[in-house]
């Protein structure tokens, strides 16, 4: 009986420690990831065949063929297109809910940003279907001379995981 109780506080003493040194490596790697997404302008680079610099998520490859940044692991890409000599203001006064219905895309959401350079930008969220899989894209514009226009398609099933490091990736973006 006593070796039974002494296996039994042994037992939840190893459970104990292990679950606490789990819940120290999550708050770890938790802080690590978020001190990844501090604004450093010494990591600005430009997009392949742009004048847009931005600093890519960790992991994203440039891919010429898009004109931006790829994570081939989760099916994530950003997409960056200049629009010279248009603000950004005036593609926001045509992005309806109908226009973005006409294209396929359901309208899920508008939202502003200021970038970190202090620029005014606007995201748009539509969503849509590919392979049986549902996918988000934020539609982000920012320029009032020239119009930056970014792209960023990823599966809505990991939302919650790559949208932190894509915000950080959109309000780091100047030209």
């Amino acid at each position: 009986m006593f070796r039974g109780i002494c296996l039994f506080i042994f037992i939840q003493l190893a459970i104990g420690i292990i679950g606490f040194s789990q819940e120290n490596n999550l708050d770890e790697f938790v802080a690590e990831q978020q001190a990844k997404l501090v604004y450093d302008e010494s990591k600005l680079i430009q997009a392949p065949n742009t004048q847009v610099l931005l600093i890519p998520p960790e992991h994203f490859v440039a891919d010429p063929k898009i004109n931006g940044f790829a994570h081939p692991g989760s099916a994530t890409t950003i997409q960056v297109i200049e629009i010279p000599e248009r603000s950004y203001k005036s593609i926001d006064k045509s992005m309806t809910e109908e226009y973005i219905k006409s294209q396929g895309y359901e309208f899920k959401e508008r939202q502003t940003m200021i970038t970190e350079k202090g620029n005014n930008a606007v995201i748009y969220f539509v969503s849509f279907i590919a392979e049986d899989i549902e996918y988000e894209r934020a539609m982000f514009f920012t320029g009032d001379q020239n119009t930056i226009w970014i792209n960023v398609n990823y599966p809505l099933s990991i939302k919650k995981l790559i949208y932190p490091a894509i915000e950080a990736t959109l309000k780091s973006v100047q030209q």
